[in-house]
């Protein structure tokens, strides 16, 4: 919210969590933004979304908030599921010891 000029555009794709408290509701009203939401068709940008991540074009610090090897896997959908230790996104990483 920060980053959008006023009387802007934020598009919310995906799926969002209701309990998600980074989403800055204040700012929302007072810039007059509008907000759209919806499911996205990440099969067909995902290339193109990658690529602003691994060139830190995109940083996404603010809603990963636990990291896993893919020996986790199980853990890592029992905490997202049930939203422990202030779980919003979990990336699992296959070179995570």
């Amino acid at each position: 919210m920060s980053a959008v000029r006023r009387g802007g555009i934020v598009s919310v794709l995906g799926v969002y969590p209701v309990n998600y408290d980074n989403f800055k509701l204040g700012q929302i009203f007072d810039k007059g933004i509008t907000v759209k939401a919806g499911q996205c068709n990440v099969h067909a940008i995902i290339d193109q979304l990658m690529d602003h991540v691994v060139n830190g074009r995109v940083k996404l610090d603010d809603i990963i908030t636990h990291r896993l090897s893919l020996d986790e896997v199980a853990k890592g959908y029992e905490i997202f599921d049930k939203k422990l230790d202030g779980c919003v996104k979990v990336v699992l990483d296959p070179w995570k010891d």
